[in-house]
């Protein structure tokens, strides 16, 4: 195990700048995601930290040590990439041991540590198979044994299941897991899926535009996100998000909707009235003849246990989650109110301003 840090990271392509003094710290053993959309710099950045892209200025210590000036090679680390880059005419057991042999490391070392990698990765019955041969997830293992018969100190991920099927994705989030709680390793993984990095991370770092938006355990950041960028990114549906304008005093405020419906919320500090914006998620509206927000039915996703009810306010479209037996149809008009307490409040700059600290877990 060993930790990560950033120093001020940056990274300019002649005029254009990519990455904005990213500073960030990665304790030993923790798996830490970067997620953002695309084109926020989350690759660059991994690139950078493995000695494939130079920095255009900051520090990189890996175990303590200053790499920035190092070559990938003498970082310690072993990378994962979004295509499995495996040798065709290679074997399972020839491309794992690939590296390995090119360095003249010993062959028994090579056969014990070839012996430990298949046995984690369950690939003992694939070892004579070709690339061609093998699925995407078993490809994408035999990936993964070849970073992991390195040894490295980090692991590195560049969105490693984006071309695997939704089921095999599934699956090998829980397998790459598991890895993690089995070697104790540092592992930075990046992806542009949310849901992944939501199910992966002990700590979740969002980028947008090459620059830190928040760092924090994945419920916090779905539960207190510091703008409306991240509470919309964090979630799936996305939060709804509402034109409103709020006035009061003190710590409390009334946001008043385009359609005349007044919802109670608090705020972080006093602030004079003015344009700002409500946020609730799908999962956190109330639906009842009386709510306060009347929306027509566009659109139901039935999905079993839940529902999707699309539906639109005074031409602002909103997401609710449902698990009535009998959800609302189509044309249908439906009252809505937020749960109390469970409602997020954003000023003209997108900043958080309600002083909301409650449970991210889904209202019944």
């Amino acid at each position: 195990m060993a930790s990560l840090s950033l120093h001020g990271i940056t990274k300019r392509f002649g005029a254009h700048q990519t990455i904005h003094g990213v500073d960030l710290t990665v304790e030993p053993g923790e798996f830490v995601v970067f997620v953002g959309p695309s084109g926020c710099g989350k690759s660059t950045l991994l690139r950078i930290i493995a000695g494939l892209e130079e920095s255009s200025d900051g520090r990189i210590e890996i175990g303590g040590h200053d790499v920035t000036d190092a070559a990938p090679s003498a970082r310690d680390v072993a990378m994962v990439f979004q295509s499995y880059a495996l040798y065709p005419h290679m074997t399972v057991r020839q491309n794992l041991s690939f590296g390995m042999r090119m360095r003249g490391v010993d062959k028994a070392v090579i056969a014990a540590k070839l012996e430990r990698a298949v046995g984690i990765l369950q690939l003992q019955d694939y070892l004579e198979r070709k690339p061609a041969e093998l699925s995407g997830g078993q490809c994408q293992r035999v990936a993964i044994g070849r970073a992991l018969v390195q040894e490295p100190s980090v692991f590195l991920f560049d969105e490693p299941l984006s071309n695997l099927d939704a089921e095999l994705r599934l699956r090998m989030r829980i397998e790459i897991s598991a890895l993690h709680r089995e070697l104790g390793k540092t592992m930075i993984y990046v992806t542009h899926d949310q849901v992944e990095a939501m199910t992966l991370a002990d700590k979740m770092v969002v980028l947008r535009d090459g620059r830190v938006e928040q760092v924090g355990h994945p419920l916090d950041l779905y539960a207190n996100p510091c703008n409306e960028f991240v509470a919309r990114f964090i979630g799936a549906p996305p939060m709804n998000v509402i034109d409103a304008s709020f006035t009061g005093s003190g710590l409390g405020a009334r946001v008043r909707l385009a359609g005349g419906a007044n919802i109670e919320c608090a705020l972080a500090a006093p602030l004079a009235g003015g344009p700002c914006r409500l946020g609730v998620r799908p999962e956190h509206w109330q639906i009842g003849d009386a709510g306060a927000i009347k929306a027509t039915v566009t659109a139901v996703e039935r999905l079993g246990a839940s529902s999707f009810i699309h539906a639109e306010h005074e031409g602002q479209k909103l997401c609710v989650e449902s698990r009535a037996a009998q959800p609302p149809r189509p044309a249908e008009v439906i009252g809505l109110d937020p749960v109390p307490g469970m409602q997020y409040l954003f000023d003209a700059a997108g900043r958080t301003i309600s002083a909301r600290k409650a449970s991210a877990a889904p209202v019944a």
